[in-house]
């Protein structure tokens, strides 16, 4: 049992190593030029288009953006990202339509990032002026009429606030900060269709 536990404990320090995660993203998606590919291999436009929209509502199928979004997870947002589409069946027009649609999702989402991380900051600067505002009548009630009572009841509502105001600025803004710029890497993506399979897998060949 012992000797099990200790080699769980040396893949979990063996592959949660920053030198590992770095050498798996330059292997599996780095170019020469620091850009991430992101490979898609699309046998008809059936399997990119959702069939249920059409006209200005065409969209994507989900398991597209599912896709881009767990090749994407381990990469750092300062990494430019290059969607390429092989697929013998597409066209190019039907290449800027999946461009647009992109922009147009990752636009969406980034502006409902946009405005949580608004909300999330109006907040902050409501909790901290309910804690200053306790604080003051902590102070006031501690000075001039020294009860106890509301001495620990206007304390216990400062520190509640100000745990909220911590919690807020060091959980959710900083997560929806993160959030925003994973957005905005993608929203930058570039997207293009290549023909050659045989050039993918030769240069992945090469590489490794």
């Amino acid at each position: 049992m012992n000797n099990i536990s200790d080699k769980v404990q040396e893949k979990i320090k063996e592959y949660s190593n920053e030198e590992y995660l770095d050498g798996y993203i330059k292997s599996e998606y780095l170019t020469n030029d620091g850009k991430a590919d992101i490979l898609l291999d699309i046998h008809n436009i059936n399997e990119l288009f959702d069939s249920k929209t059409i006209g200005n509502q065409l969209d994507l199928k989900k398991d597209i953006y599912d896709y881009i979004e767990s090749k994407t997870a381990m990469l750092k947002n300062d990494i430019q990202l290059h969607l390429r589409i092989y697929s013998n069946e597409l066209t190019l027009r039907d290449i800027e339509k999946t461009k647009h649609i992109i922009n147009e999702h990752y636009a969406i989402e980034l502006y409902k990032a946009q405005r949580k991380y608004r909300r999330y900051k109006a907040n902050l600067v409501k909790q901290i002026l309910v804690g200053l505002f306790f604080i003051l009548c902590y102070a006031l009630i501690a000075f001039n009429f020294q009860s106890k009572l509301f001495i620990e009841i206007f304390g216990f509502l400062f520190s509640f606030s100000l745990w909220h105001a911590m919690e807020t600025y060091l959980i959710k803004i900083r997560d929806v900060k993160y959030k925003r710029e994973e957005i905005t890497q993608k929203l930058l993506m570039e997207i293009s269709l290549d023909n050659d399979g045989n050039k993918i897998f030769k240069r992945q060949k090469i590489d490794k």
